[in-house]
């Protein structure tokens, strides 16, 4: 049953990055090359997360990225703000002792369809 709580666990938090990343504009997840990156769970598929239990059974999450041309922001500075954003929203989800080290990748660069060159 410990099993399914720390599978329970992860799909959650990696859920609940995926809704952080989806509201911020400029960037999406990416699931890579053959979908590697991504956390399964029952019957639940979360791409460009991947949400591994850590020694002390937090859940660390990592995050792959692709942003869009023009960048907003250093990608330094928004891989911080989608941290404090994450950090936020877990603990408004009563999360914020589960969750672990977070780190963003970012994978890609592709220009917004409505940028002139």
């Amino acid at each position: 049953m410990a099993g399914d709580s720390a599978v329970s666990r992860r799909v959650v938090l990696a859920r609940l990055a995926a809704d952080v990343i989806a509201r911020t504009d400029g960037i999406a997840a990416t699931a890579g090359p053959a979908g590697r990156w991504q956390t399964a769970g029952s019957h639940q598929s979360v791409p460009g997360v991947l949400a591994v239990e850590d020694a002390r059974g937090r859940v660390e999450l990592e995050l792959h990225l692709v942003a869009r041309w023009p960048i907003q922001m250093p990608l330094e500075q928004l891989g911080e703000q989608l941290r404090e954003r994450l950090r936020g929203a877990a603990g408004l989800a009563g999360m914020d002792q589960q969750l672990g080290a977070v780190s963003v990748a970012f994978d890609d660069v592709q220009a917004d369809a409505g940028s002139a060159r």
